[in-house]
């Protein structure tokens, strides 16, 4: 009995050893590889200045052109929208440029019916995040706050890659180890949308939240750091519903530079909360000429 005991504990042990050397493998290649994601970016710019910075969700991911603002401004610029992110993310996200040391002039963050949320985050960005969950505090309380209930995501040597396989497993690292790139360098973050819904249909929400907890904490992070933070709304198409949420917006964010009806032709919308190529064109020159300028 003893020696069959010894024998578990020795493959026990065996198997231990191995996770945690594929763990510390994967780790690392996520770590030192040629970005392929979006927060693989956003770390790779660390101790960098970075004149305009970004931050939203996929209206921002799919609307900022960063080379239109570089090539008409002279400035540097880089877009990190993450698709459906709420504004607990945008919190993390404005800690870690603290943490990763990037200045910038102006720090935009895009802002609208999000602000009626704060339960929830970004699929993506959790699955991007995820190989770096141990790197820092910050990234270990963002995923605290969302995983509560998985503490073996957490504490378990390569459970996390086995979790979240088909984004971050074998493919993935494979890909990472070969630096196969993606577009993510060459494009600064913007990911282009193409053609045109003929069905734009959206509507805002008829009411807004008193406040917003996570954006109280941006506030009060920004100035504590002296972070130039500035908030924005993207456009939406003409014909979206409710659009008087707006105004309430503005009540409740002074200073709101409110851009959600700057857009009025249907071509330039892949969908009416997302504009296509030609309109984020069209409007990253017109912020470059309303608020880049002067800013």
């Amino acid at each position: 009995m003893i020696r069959f005991l010894k024998y578990l504990g020795s493959i026990f042990f065996v198997v231990v050893v191995i996770l945690l050397f594929l763990d510390y493998s994967y780790t690392k290649v996520y770590e030192n590889s040629n970005p392929r994601t979006k927060f693989q970016y956003f770390r790779s710019l660390e101790n960098r200045k970075i004149n305009y910075i970004f931050l939203g969700s996929s209206r921002v991911e799919n609307t900022i052109v960063t080379g239109v603002i570089e090539k008409q401004t002279g400035k540097s610029a880089a877009n990190l929208g993450f698709q459906a992110v709420k504004l607990g993310d945008l919190y993390t996200m404005l800690k870690l440029v603290k943490k990763y040391n990037i200045q910038s002039d102006k720090i935009f963050i895009q802002v609208d019916y999000i602000f009626n949320s704060e339960d929830g985050y970004s699929n993506v960005m959790q699955y991007e995040l995820m190989p770096f969950i141990r790197e820092n505090d910050i990234t270990k309380e963002y995923f605290e706050r969302h995983f509560k209930d998985e503490k073996e995501m957490y504490y378990c040597p390569f459970y996390r890659y086995i979790h979240f396989d088909p984004k971050i497993g074998l493919r993935e690292f494979v890909l990472n180890i070969a630096n196969k790139e993606t577009d993510i360098i060459k494009s600064k973050g913007f990911v282009a949308l193409h053609g045109n819904s003929s069905e734009h249909i959206n509507a805002l929400p008829l009411q807004i939240n008193d406040t917003n907890k996570y954006y109280n904490k941006i506030i009060e992070f920004a100035k504590i750091n002296n972070m130039p933070v500035v908030f924005f709304c993207a456009p939406f198409c003409k014909h979206t519903k409710n659009l008087k949420f707006m105004k309430k917006l503005k009540l409740k964010i002074p200073g709101l530079y409110d851009f959600s009806g700057v857009v009025n032709d249907d071509k330039m919308f892949a969908n009416c909360s997302h504009l296509n190529q030609n309109g984020a064109n069209y409007f990253t020159k017109y912020i470059i000429k309303n608020i880049l300028i002067d800013n």
